[in-house]
């Protein structure tokens, strides 16, 4: 399972979940925000997101 979001409190959510959360950048904060809340990913564009969906939980 994947946590999409684009805020910290969406990280915590995330994590506090046990999920695997991936920060976007076409929200409201920035990679620095992300990062600092240990995202596990960072995507930039949606297609991103489904390419790193793909590849984690489709082509193992």
């Amino acid at each position: 399972m994947m946590y999409v979001g684009d805020t910290s409190t969406d990280m915590k959510t995330g994590k506090a979940a046990g999920m695997f959360t991936v920060g976007v950048l076409w929200g409201f904060r920035d990679r620095k925000e992300l990062e600092g809340n240990h995202a596990d990913a960072i995507v930039s564009s949606p297609g991103e997101l489904i390419r790193l969906y793909h590849d984690r939980y489709i082509s193992r």
